[in-house]
Formats: C-alpha cells, sequence, structure tokens
C-alpha cells in the first residue's frame, strides 16, 4: 500500500512533482519522505529549517494525495494517523482473506484495533449468493435430519437466503472485482 504525495505548488505551476509514500512506513518516515520532496520543488514558495544542517532552504508548502494503490478509497487531504490506521486493518484484513474495502465498509466507523475481534464476532463468509449463505447457515442453525430427502430437495434455498438479507440480522457486501459476497452479523 502506498500513496502519491503531489507538491500543490508544482502542480498550480503545471508540473508533476512529488512522491510514492509507503503506508507500511510510521509516520515520521512518511512526513520526512514528504518534507524532502516538497524541499526539491522546482517551485519553493517557503523557507524551512533542513532537518540536517539546521539551514534555512527554499521550500514548497503544501502537498495532497493524487493517487493511491491499494487503499481502494482514499482522500486528497487523508492524514498520516489515517493512512496508518487503514494500513493497520489492511494486515488484518489480508490475515482473514477479506478485501480492505469491504472490511472498511463492514466496520465502519471502527478502529485498527477493533478490525480483529469485529472479524471474529461478526464475519459468516465469502459467498457466491444469499442462497449459497441460506444453504449452509440454516443446517448449522437448524437440525434438517428429521426432513425427509424428497422433501429437503423442495426447500426453497433462494427465498430462504433473501428472508435472510432482508432480515436485518445480517450485513452482505459485493466485491467490485470479483462480486463475491460478504456476509457480516449486524449485532
Amino acid at each position: 500500500m502506498r500513496f502519491y504525495a503531489a507538491c500543490l505548488a508544482s502542480y498550480n505551476n503545471g508540473r508533476l512533482h512529488g512522491v510514492w509514500v509507503d503506508a507500511s512506513d510510521d509516520i515520521d518516515a512518511m512526513q520526512d519522505a514528504i518534507d524532502a520532496m516538497l524541499r526539491a520543488s522546482p517551485f519553493p514558495n517557503v523557507k524551512v529549517k533542513h532537518p540536517e544542517t539546521g539551514e534555512f532552504v527554499p521550500s514548497a508548502e503544501e502537498w495532497a494525495i493524487h493517487d493511491h494503490e491499494g487503499f481502494g478509497k482514499l482522500e486528497e487531504y487523508t492524514g498520516f494517523a489515517e493512512i496508518a490506521e487503514i494500513f493497520a486493518i489492511n494486515e488484518v484484513a489480508e490475515e482473514h482473506g477479506i478485501p480492505l474495502a469491504v472490511l472498511r465498509e463492514a466496520m465502519s466507523d471502527a478502529n485498527a484495533s477493533d478490525a480483529e475481534s469485529f472479524i471474529s464476532d461478526n464475519y459468516r463468509g465469502k459467498y457466491d449468493s444469499w442462497q449459497s449463505f441460506a444453504e449452509e447457515f440454516i443446517p448449522e442453525c437448524h437440525d434438517l435430519s428429521g426432513i425427509p430427502d424428497w422433501l429437503q430437495g423442495r426447500i426453497d434455498w433462494a427465498g430462504i437466503g433473501h428472508d435472510l438479507e432482508v432480515s436485518g440480522d445480517f450485513s452482505g457486501i459485493r466485491h467490485a472485482d470479483d462480486y463475491s459476497l460478504y456476509i457480516f452479523w449486524n449485532h
């Protein structure tokens, strides 16, 4: 996961100047990479103290996120703390085989420290459809052994899947890349 921090003074003057920043870096390292990029700007508009020499040197002062990889959705002025939080959530999502965008949508405003418990408490799995979820979920909750085989073949799993979808007990999130359905409890 990384993002492209663009110098706005350069951008406003028709030049692309920026740096790709690794989201796995700590906040200080991210800031250092961007500060170095701003000091190297072809359109400096302020003077800043150089971290190594202590001298005041020309620098641009404003930057914004103009591109990113692996975040799903990232705003232009997302702060370092939020980027670090998203990166931490992604690590937990990858451990469980859940796409970052899906987990972020499911968790809503939860933070990375809640991600592991959120998954263990709420994640039901990845399915092709609500019907396939129903076919797995209902036998886990109810003993169907008393239903004769000829009658089990007539169970309306699509209808039961629809009932589970609209019940309010679950949320289903479709992943845009493969259209898989990720299901979470709503409790």
